[in-house]
């Protein structure tokens, strides 16, 4: 009982401060030190996808819109046309993988036009990779895993490779005329 009331506590604390811009990475090493490597894994992965799809919905909304078109039009930024970007689930997933705060590329993403599906899905397997090596290389991760959980590991990190490659190499849709 008092590991799950842990467990929901990190859940709603990452959620909070994944929302608000916290380092994802380091939420991810402060789960792994504190909870079992399951457990963190997938309370990281949650909260990540949860608090960052708070912060595109808003980003979205009519709300955070000046804040948005501000940090648009700053210098660095403000030759690229945002919404006419094409973005789909595997330019999110290879978004995911730019280092950078996961707050501002989640901020982009929100103002280009990809579908909020692509966005979870693609925020999902992008967050896949950095979070489980986050896990596995915080201190207490490695007491608890057996060899065979080490061989799963490299088997999902290989299909979430070969996902990867096939999301990026499909067949461009045909548009009806």
């Amino acid at each position: 009982m008092e590991e799950t009331l842990e467990i929901v506590c990190a859940f709603a604390a990452m959620t909070l401060l994944s929302t608000l811009g916290a380092p994802r990475l380091w939420l991810c090493g402060i789960a792994g030190l504190l909870l079992h490597p399951v457990p963190a894994f997938v309370v990281s992965v949650a909260s990540a996808l949860l608090g960052n799809y708070a912060l595109f919905a808003a980003c979205r909304g009519h709300l955070a819109q000046r804040l948005v078109d501000w940090i648009a039009t700053r210098r660095a930024t403000s030759k690229i046309k945002l919404p006419s970007l094409k973005v789909g689930i595997s330019g999110v997933v290879l978004m995911r993988q730019m280092p950078g705060p996961c707050a501002l590329i989640t901020v982009f993403l929100a103002r280009t036009n990809v579908l909020p599906r692509d966005f979870l899905i693609g925020s999902f397997l992008g967050f896949l990779p950095t979070t489980l090596l986050t896990i596995l290389l915080t201190g207490t991760a490695a007491q608890y895993l057996p060899p065979h959980i080490v061989a799963w590991t490299t088997v999902a990190l290989a299909l979430a490779a070969a996902a990867v490659w096939l999301l990026k190499n499909r067949p461009a849709r045909q548009e009806p005329c």
